[in-house]
């Protein structure tokens, strides 16, 4: 048996795919993507990409605001939490899932809701419509992967006539309509899961590349025979011991051979330092462009010859177009639904929330907006 043999094995990275929304006969929800994990697939690059992170966040601080005025420390559950911090929460979910999800716990006469908590969006999924199309029932879990030990606990779906007994603890799910999805939501960013994932890994790729120093970047053959493989595991270990990783970074080779039998180094072709720069543009752009914002100066990302008199120029007026054209219809839409809860709940009120400060114009001023859910 020849042991002068050698075998390379390579590693398939799939891209995301769009998730499919799937009725199992034995099961009594829907599956959300194949393996009924997608919205923890979005958790995980929401993690992994720094970017992409950071353009979810600030969309929630958009949403959110200085917080809802007039009412936003009023007590909603018996937690403690005001409508301020489940607002907070909802806020965040609908920035990265394009719904949220509360349960709602009616009073005994079932006249009025007596509290809301926020229900992590994650962790709920859809019953199956019935004939008329409406989904009578959801489902929780706080671990989706892991249903056997976290099994999934039914509630009623949102109804404000059946809401006693048993039916008095229920979902109320809100979610931006998506052509062809009937019960669950797709992120806004849709069209840059891929360029989000890569993110993740390139920024990977380079922590690997520092920890692991020696290994991209040099050919080593030693010329004097084959050793056993005791004697490769010990070499190998010595070397990457004495060379590889950040903090070995600068240290020196130093070989003693016979003639003819000289150790060999080869430097490896590294990639052109412009193809990294060239791919980390295209990344930022196509997730910036994904979540609509025009400026990565709203992010904290200095921009140079933009082509304004000043960075303070481009923020006011990037800021009103993400503001008019991203967050605006976001805030509505998540302010009327908990607005109508809330209602709901014996107040009959308009739900105000404030929007950030950006800058002050030479005035010292800001002139500031005030969005209202109508109810």
């Amino acid at each position: 048996m020849s042991t002068n043999l050698y075998s390379v094995l390579a590693s398939e990275f799939e891209a995301i795919q769009l998730p499919k929304i799937v009725e199992l006969k034995n099961k009594e929800w829907v599956y959300y993507g194949e393996d009924n994990l997608f919205p923890q697939t979005l958790v995980d690059l929401f993690n992994s990409s720094a970017i992409h992170h950071t353009c979810v966040l600030a969309i929630k601080d958009g949403i959110y605001g200085e917080g809802i005025e007039t009412f936003g420390s009023e007590y909603v559950n018996g937690k403690g939490e005001t409508l301020n911090e489940v607002y907070e929460k909802i806020a965040l979910d609908y920035s990265l899932y394009q719904g949220f999800a509360l349960n709602v716990i009616w009073n005994v006469e079932g006249t009025r809701i007596a509290e809301i908590y926020h229900l992590p969006f994650a962790n709920v999924r859809s019953g199956k419509p019935n004939e008329e199309d409406e989904v009578e029932e959801y489902f929780y879990s706080s671990d989706w992967r892991q249903i056997k030990k976290y099994k999934p606990h039914s509630y009623r779906s949102f109804d404000v006539t059946d809401n006693k007994g048993d039916n008095a603890s229920q979902v109320y799910y809100c979610y931006n309509y998506t052509p062809g999805n009937d019960v669950y939501p797709l992120p806004a960013y849709i069209g840059a899961l891929n360029d989000i994932q890569l993110d993740g890994r390139v920024s990977k790729f380079h922590n690997a590349n520092i920890s692991n120093g020696l290994a991209p970047s040099l050919f080593i053959k030693f010329r004097n025979g084959i050793p056993t493989p005791e004697e490769r595991d010990d070499l190998y270990r010595e070397i990457e011991r004495t060379f590889s990783g950040e903090n070995n970074a600068g240290r020196f080779f130093l070989s003693f051979s016979e003639p003819g039998n000289e150790m060999q180094v080869e430097p490896i072709q590294a990639a052109n330092d412009d193809y990294y720069i060239t791919l980390e543009t295209r990344i930022t752009s196509r997730i910036l462009t994904s979540h609509r914002i025009t400026s990565p100066l709203l992010l904290g990302v200095k921009v140079e010859g933009n082509g304004f008199s000043s960075n303070a120029d481009e923020i006011v007026i990037a800021y009103s177009h993400f503001e008019n054209t991203v967050i605006e219809p976001m805030r509505k839409k998540v302010l009327s639904n908990l607005g109508y809860v809330f209602k709901l709940m014996g107040n009959n009120v308009i739900l105000t929330v404030i929007p950030n400060k950006v800058v002050n114009d030479i005035t010292g001023e800001t002139v500031i907006e005030e969005t209202q859910s109508e109810i």
